[in-house]
């Protein structure tokens, strides 16, 4: 099964901005994820929502690897990059 990204009517990604997120344990045994963010860049500090995720142990590493991995690529063109 392949997931499929929302996208709007000029077929862009949709994205929302994230505003915060708390982490935490479940019962010792699962990992707590929990986003705000606001459904548009106007809402942040009007409308803010919260979505709470229970993850195993083994999907919180491979979430924290891949956004790791992600932030590096997204970086890495700024490194060389002067402050002007």
């Amino acid at each position: 099964m392949s997931l499929e990204l929302k996208k709007d009517e000029n077929g862009d990604i949709v994205t929302m901005p994230v505003t915060g997120w708390v982490t935490g344990t479940v019962a010792e045994i699962a990992v707590l994820l929990a986003i705000e963010y606001s459904e548009t860049s106007q809402e942040i500090d009007t409308d803010r929502k919260l979505v709470q995720f229970g993850l195993t142990p083994q999907q919180s590493l491979q979430l924290a690897e891949k956004l790791t991995t992600l932030a590096k690529r997204v970086l890495e063109p700024q490194r060389g990059k002067s402050p002007n």
